[in-house]
């Protein structure tokens, strides 16, 4: 694996971010993280059988091939994992559920070098002091390149708690999801409640909010209620694809 050092890295979570980027005002290679993390299983003690497990889920449920998935997918985590020491990593990452799983693997494939590395994180910016859930979507080339100017630097200690959020999830072990999220981060004031958001989850609270919305909006109408999700649940960050497989789930 070739390894380039001394070079600045902007990492997406997900294509959408791409279209707005502004690539004109800021140096630097881009990869693109395109993965659903939260969703579906993430069993394999080797990567290997990781990303074989997840282009069968992939294709089952998105329907996109394997040969695609290996192509697009898995070439730009290998493109993380081969980051050099001296380089800086830029994460454009938002603070829902759905980016922070993405999130927490992608730092998990940089613990080699984290020590060696400059690392920050570029965020939407907050609304009366709380995420606006809309994240990224709502900006454009100028918002975002403003939003850059504002990134936060991660230390050692942050990356090694995304390090751990990830082995957590991906064990699911609800006890060491419980002590991290005791631990407190200037950085990620958020992350006890997108914790207490996937332990719930467990619980079907997805799923529940999903029945009342049906039930007080007396609708079926799944542009109404994929909408009033969001709007009361923006923590878990699911698109139309998760929140439709929940609604089938509980039909």
């Amino acid at each position: 694996m070739i390894s380039v050092k001394n070079k600045t890295f902007h990492i997406l979570n997900g294509d959408a971010l791409l279209d707005n980027f502004p690539s004109e005002l800021l140096t630097g290679e881009i990869i693109i993280a395109r993965e659903c993390l939260v969703d579906g299983p993430i069993d394999g003690t080797t990567p290997e059988k990781f990303w074989k497990t997840r282009a069968g889920f992939i294709q089952e449920t998105y329907g996109e091939e394997k040969e695609v998935y290996f192509g697009e997918v898995v070439t730009e985590f290998d493109k993380i994992k081969a980051i050099a020491a001296d380089s800086e990593v830029n994460f454009w990452f938002e603070d829902d559920l759905f980016c922070q799983v993405n999130f927490w693997f992608c730092v998990s494939l940089l613990m080699p070098v984290a020590h060696a590395i400059k690392v920050f994180v570029i965020k939407p910016p907050l609304i009366d002091q709380q995420p606006d859930w809309r994240g990224f979507g709502p900006m454009d080339r100028h918002t975002l390149a403003e939003a850059y100017l504002h990134k936060q630097e991660l230390s050692l200690a942050d990356l090694s708690l995304l390090a751990n959020l990830w082995d957590a999830y991906k064990t699911d072990n609800r006890e060491k999801f419980a002590e991290l999220a005791l631990i407190k981060s200037e950085n990620f004031p958020f992350l006890s409640q997108v914790i207490q958001a996937q332990l719930e989850r467990k619980d079907n609270r997805p799923e529940s909010v999903l029945k009342q919305i049906m039930k007080e909006k007396e609708t079926t109408d799944f542009k109404t209620i994929f909408q009033e999700f969001g709007r009361r649940e923006g923590i878990y960050g699911f698109g139309d694809w998760q929140v439709e497989k929940l609604l089938e789930k509980i039909k």
